[in-house]
């Protein structure tokens, strides 16, 4: 019984959230691809489960389906990042990226075709399951099966890596971006993502490490298929968790960055050629322009407290100041050298200092402190001013309060 629990738990996490998804009516275009993605792994714990209840005859046909499917999830996780971070549309082009998951289920098949009734259960018996002695030689057909498999780890490897690796960066150049245009990335940077990328690192190895030492390991020592079960059934639901709670996008970050924002004052940013021309001009500003642009901002920061609006954006600001976004942007870095939200929390972190440290009749609780220094929320208050003063808030006040 126990046993049968762990062939079918990670089926039943991905068929959960896969009915999540279908019944969701407002899914936008990552959350539908990712509705791919989990029905593609669904289709491979089939496979799976039919071969740890050693449903011999069914899995000779599900064989080269499992292959496609075990060299599908990678490719269509990382497409599935692209749109999150860098595709406002699905391009069939990057279809090639199931190329080799196609090509060696087809190869497998139409092995598992020209193999006799003989040679394809010598093959499940003895090479997939182990339930024979092996022989010292195989037929032609088997030995490329063999082969197979070998080529199968390699490239599940190669995957794994060239996913995380490609994941990550495309990640961090999305908050950058997030950065660039918000002070308040709550709920739009990707964190949680990153942190699942290096989860499926250990799940993968734990997957590599099953083909390696064969399936039939955990037919043997049926209670340590208890470690891929449920290591792969944690990866399966914080990577649908993850996705089902992501709102923001690269499609929202584009229509921000794209269309006018009208600020308090009613005034409207310029949207293409007029940006292309006012970027043209803003080119020229130098010397005493640029140095009174910067005292300009500095001055407003400071006066008008701007930073104690939450949802403060660079469109915004750069409204207030008569200019373009990627001009004040660019005028951030190259005074401060940090991005727009590391720039207003700077000012968000000195208000709360004074805050902690001046004298009240009433102690104000943290979370009240944050949201009148300009933060969203608590959570963001603490990463952010922990990070940058050492210290939580709650430590700092006890050092520092009267």
């Amino acid at each position: 019984m126990v046993y049968f629990v762990f062939t079918v738990f990670p089926l039943f996490v991905v068929f959960f959230w896969l009915t999540l998804f279908l019944l969701d009516e407002t899914r936008e275009r990552a959350k539908r691809f990712l509705t791919v993605f989990l029905s593609v792994a669904m289709v491979n714990y089939v496979a799976h489960w039919f071969y740890f209840n050693h449903n011999y005859e069914v899995y000779k046909i599900l064989d080269s389906v499992w292959v496609f499917t075990s060299l599908s999830v990678y490719p269509l996780y990382y497409y599935y990042l692209r749109l999150l971070t860098t595709d406002t549309h699905v391009n069939k082009r990057w279809g090639w990226i199931l190329m080799p998951a196609l090509l060696l289920s087809l190869f497998s098949a139409i092995l598992y075709l020209v193999m006799t009734p003989e040679e394809s259960d010598l093959f499940v018996q003895e090479v997939l399951y182990h339930n024979r002695d092996t022989q010292s030689s195989y037929t032609l057909p088997i030995r490329l099966q063999i082969q197979r498999i070998h080529i199968f780890q390699y490239l599940f490897v190669v995957q794994v890596v060239a996913v995380v690796v490609k994941g990550i960066q495309m990640i961090n150049r999305f908050n950058e971006k997030v950065r660039t245009y918000y002070s308040n990335v709550h709920h739009k940077e990707l964190r949680n993502l990153r942190l699942l990328l290096l989860f499926l690192v250990v799940t993968s190895a734990i997957s590599l490490l099953s083909n390696l030492i064969g399936k039939n390991f955990f037919t043997e020592y049926p209670y340590l298929l208890a470690i891929p079960s449920i290591t792969h059934s944690l990866a399966l639901f914080g990577v649908s968790y993850a996705g089902y709670r992501q709102h923001f996008t690269i499609r929202e970050l584009t229509r921000e960055m794209n269309a006018g924002h009208v600020d308090v004052a009613g005034a409207l940013t310029v949207t293409g050629k007029e940006t292309s021309k006012e970027n043209s001009v803003e080119r020229g500003l130098r010397g005493r322009e640029y140095d009174h642009l910067f005292e300009k901002l500095e001055q407003m920061m400071q006066e008008d407290m701007l930073y104690l609006n939450p949802e403060l954006r660079l469109n915004e600001l750069a409204n207030l100041l008569g200019t373009n976004r990627t001009y004040v942007s660019r005028l951030i870095h190259n005074r401060r050298n940090l991005n727009f939200c590391d720039y207003v929390n700077d000012y968000r972190i000195e208000h709360a200092k004074k805050i902690l440290s001046a004298s009240h009749e009433v102690t104000p609780p943290i979370d009240e402190v944050a949201l009148q220094s300009g933060f969203s929320n608590n959570s963001t208050f603490y990463r952010v001013f922990t990070g940058k003063v050492g210290v939580t808030p709650s430590r700092f006040r006890k050092l520092n309060g009267n």
